[in-house]
């Protein structure tokens, strides 16, 4: 069996959120094909404890673990001089591991997932391997889109970042065999921003269609009309969404539903979202086992992104459960859909009005989020979307 290295910026599993998801279906689908050596960093103490649940069948894991305030700490060394996010997912030990795989036995392929995990090769030795990376959406772009948006000293930061990683993109491109973003929009959008290239490919996210099943029955108990946000809300854009969603859209919800529920579920929620605990019918939940039992319990979920990057994974998922969406435009960009299986919003006022609408109407809400299902089944299983590799691996 030919061999493959599959570099992760962060352990792939379990894939309970974006960038992991996606990782560990590529890397699923790959262990069909060749004997793997998966290199990935840790930053969360709970991973530690996920490493013997990973079900994959891995020639090798190496890993390197070092929490997220230590990482932050040698990448702000770095702000001189390069890029923060490289210095944040580089560590030397794991480059040895890299450099031994390399020449020991003839690679066939380094996968890379996501950008800075590039470093591994360019610091390493000369391979005769195809050289493949996902970028998933366009980092630079959404340092860019982060400056915009923040005050000083954050936007100084953030703008030197962004032109930091456009450079190391193109570097990327030059050195690399096949890179891969997750839609036709972030895909055009590289094009323009960073380097039109012919080696610039469409890789669009799926969902797991059995895991999020309908059939799914929560464990917890349902209260009122309940509105459900899943996602990692230590990541900014979510946060943000969230911010808005709940200070500007859900007091117009909640003046007509008063016992209506806000579930805000994810992670590592960031101080200005634990704050919103405090606002009426807001919980903040942080981590939890399993949040389809949230999606299962909602009548609504929403996406109310406005600085989204890529596939929103937390809609195909929530679709996949038959559950009606409501989403802005930049949350829906990039999915295959009608207006029958996926309501669009972008004033708060209009987002607000198709929330009360889908809690008014249940039957209207059921036959959206029955079309939605559908609308997976047919287009976005993980099997289907990955096949676009096929054309390309050695």
């Amino acid at each position: 069996m030919k061999r493959a290295i599959f570099i992760a910026h962060r352990f792939p599993f379990p894939p309970n959120k974006g960038d992991k998801l996606r990782a560990y279906n590529i890397l699923k689908y790959l262990t069909r094909r060749y004997e793997v050596s998966l290199i990935c960093h840790l930053d969360e103490e709970r991973d530690l404890n996920e490493l013997n649940r990973l079900d994959l069948p891995l020639k090798n894991v190496f890993f390197d673990f070092k929490p997220k305030k230590w990482r932050k700490l040698a990448s702000f060394k770095a702000l001189p001089k390069g890029s923060l996010s490289v210095v944040y997912f580089y560590a030397k030990e794991l480059q040895v591991r890299f450099n031994q795989l390399v020449k020991k036995d003839p690679i066939s392929l380094i996968f890379c997932s996501c950008a800075p995990a590039a470093e591994y090769v360019f610091r390493g030795p000369e391979t005769k391997a195809r050289l493949f990376l996902d970028f998933m959406d366009v980092d630079s772009e959404k340092w860019r889109l982060y400056a915009e948006r923040s005050g000083f000293p954050w936007r100084l930061v953030y703008a030197l970042e962004a032109g930091r990683m456009r450079t190391y993109e193109k570097k990327i491109v030059k050195a690399f065999d096949r890179v891969f973003l997750v839609s036709a929009a972030e895909a055009a959008l590289f094009q323009e921003k960073v380097e039109s290239s012919p080696k610039v490919t469409v890789l669009e996210n799926g969902v797991d269609l059995d895991f999020f099943s309908p059939a799914y029955r929560s464990k917890l108990k349902k209260n009122g009309p309940t509105v459900v946000f899943t996602g990692a809300m230590d990541y900014w854009p979510n946060a943000e969404g969230v911010i808005w969603f709940a200070r500007e859209i859900w007091p117009l919800v909640k003046n007509e539903f008063p016992k209506a529920t806000f579930y805000v579920v994810g992670k590592d929620p960031l101080p200005e979202v634990e704050a919103l605990s405090k606002e009426p019918g807001v919980q903040v939940t942080g981590f939890v086992p399993d949040a389809r039992d949230y999606i299962s319990l909602a009548d609504v979920c929403v996406a109310p992104l406005r600085l989204a990057r890529g596939i929103q994974n937390k809609v195909l998922e929530a679709m996949a459960m038959a559950k009606p969406v409501v989403a802005t435009p930049e949350a829906a960009e990039g999915i295959t859909f009608q207006e029958s299986e996926l309501l669009v919003a972008h004033q708060a006022k209009d987002f607000a009005e198709a929330v009360k609408e889908l809690l008014k109407n249940p039957v209207k809400a059921h036959k959206i989020g029955r079309l939605a299902r559908k609308r997976m089944e047919k287009d976005y299983s993980w099997e289907k979307k990955l096949e676009v590799l096929d054309a390309y691996l050695p």
